[in-house]
């Protein structure tokens, strides 16, 4: 099984290319959903925030605020590592249950969708790697239309992120966001049916009834031997 990494900037449409790869029935698997299952009341990782933050960030109900959470981390630089550090390993268990899932199905390719790919060096374990790109100016607008911000507010959430250059150094393919929606679909389009073409045959090749049959094959040599 062959496990891509796609990550991006803030705003630069990660979630468009996620969603036009599932169109191509690509499998993804989003690391910020699973970020979000691993915080739900009774989860290991809700316990985990619960200890560094405390009951102030909880709903009414219980559940945690993430929108409170998010203004905090925002702030607070400390905040947002002690978060990091509170949620990567429930994430990462998660993550890789749900790769075992895919790889005992017979997955050949698995899309991860991972915000912090290169942050965390969680790109080494993955290849090939995709960096979902777009303009300066691009990202700061739509972040403002997001999330109904000013300008330099904007401003100070990018620069808050790993540069996009030095994810694109990284990277083995890039989707221009800059542009029209067309623009980014033919990308996509491209993009998924070069995976498919260059990397399928080698995913089948790791799948788990091809590992059982090269150790079938390895017991009658030695039991012939």
């Amino acid at each position: 099984m062959i496990i891509v990494g796609l990550t991006g900037g803030i705003a630069t449409g990660k979630s468009t290319v996620t969603a036009l790869l599932r169109d191509h029935r690509l499998k993804v698997l989003d690391c910020d959903e699973i970020a979000h299952s691993v915080i739900r009341q009774g989860r290991w990782g809700y316990r985990r925030v619960i200890q560094i933050f405390g009951t102030q960030i909880l709903l009414a109900d219980g559940a945690i605020d993430r929108e409170k959470l998010g203004e905090l981390v925002f702030k607070d630089n400390n905040a947002r590592k002690q978060l990091n550090k509170a949620t990567h390993l429930p994430v990462a268990v998660e993550l890789a249950r749900q790769l075992v899932k895919e790889w005992l199905s017979f997955s050949s390719i698995i899309v991860v969708d991972m915000p912090l790919l290169f942050e965390t060096h969680a790109y080494r374990l993955m290849w090939p790697r995709i960096t979902v790109t777009c303009s300066h100016e691009a990202e700061v607008e739509r972040l403002m239309q997001r999330d109904q911000c000013t300008t330099s507010q904007a401003e100070r959430k990018v620069a808050a992120q790993m540069p996009l250059h030095l994810k694109e150094e990284k990277s083995q393919f890039l989707v221009d966001n800059s542009g029209s929606r067309s623009h980014c679909e033919q990308q996509v389009s491209e993009l998924a049916h070069q995976l498919q073409r260059k990397y399928k045959l080698l995913g089948m090749a790791t799948s788990p009834m091809t590992m059982l049959g090269l150790i079938w094959v390895v017991l009658k040599v030695v039991t012939v031997t």
